[in-house]
């Protein structure tokens, strides 16, 4: 049996082991460079890490042959409720004003931000995704979340706070399940890309301090929370599933 084969056959097997994949990779590429150079250089090591989230989404796309199934193409974005929604969130890390972290700039970080969220949204919003989207909707979704947050453990190995990352992992998890939710209702994975970097420059650039930080993540995990279900209800109204092939 063929990769391409075994995909079509086992999707949701499929979308767990390209996950897997990424999260075994990264951790070889951080324990080998960390075994390797000085404790100063661990930036760098961390670089070639972070690197590895766009060549292995890369190519899993080439080998499994989703070109045309990840959302790439414009032709037929729609700009939805759901995704305006998922701007408000943005707006709720904001609402107390905004800042400039010491040592950053505005247009360093929307680039790392971008590249970033397109590395992650490649690999969970359009390979995941793709493998997908064969499944009841609400499935997907969950699934969709729940190996994105599970991705971000990966903190627990490099901080070495797995407690935290256990925080982090959870709260990912529901703007993971946003995130899928509205690459459905806007058959677009440039929007997705676009909403994550804006709410990863949001909490970045956040003025919520300690006192309030706990508060403002469970308001904003409602919020994706409800985005997720809002669209997954509009699936079960379908009287047409959605295609194959987005």
């Amino acid at each position: 049996m063929s990769v391409r084969s075994f995909a079509e056959a086992r999707p949701v097997a499929a979308a767990v082991l390209c996950a897997a994949a990424q999260l075994v990779l990264t951790l070889l590429a951080l324990k080998i460079g960390f075994s390797l150079v000085s404790p100063e250089a661990a930036g760098k090591v961390k670089l070639v890490a972070f690197a590895s989230t766009i060549v292995l989404p890369l190519l899993l796309v080439q080998l499994l042959g989703l070109w045309h199934r990840v959302g790439l193409g414009w032709r037929d974005v729609r700009l939805t409720p759901a995704f305006v929604a998922g701007l408000v969130v943005c707006a709720l890390w904001l609402s107390l004003g905004a800042h400039r972290p010491d040592g950053s700039n505005l247009t360093g970080d929307v680039g790392m931000q971008l590249v970033n969220a397109f590395g992650e949204e490649l690999l969970f919003r359009g390979v995941v995704f793709a493998l997908l989207v064969s499944q009841a909707r609400w499935q997907a979704i969950v699934l969709n979340g729940v190996l994105f947050g599970a991705m971000h453990l990966i903190h627990g190995y490099m901080d070495g706070d797995w407690g935290a990352a256990l925080h982090q992992a959870f709260f990912t998890m529901l703007g993971g399940m946003m995130f899928a939710a509205v690459r459905y209702s806007t058959r677009s994975l440039w929007l997705v890309i676009l909403l994550h970097t804006a709410l990863n420059l949001s909490i970045i650039h956040s003025n919520v301090g300690p006192a309030y930080e706990s508060a403002f993540e469970w308001l904003a995990g409602l919020g994706e929370l409800a985005i997720a279900a809002w669209v997954i209800r509009q699936g079960r109204q379908e009287t047409v599933p959605l295609p194959a092939r987005l």
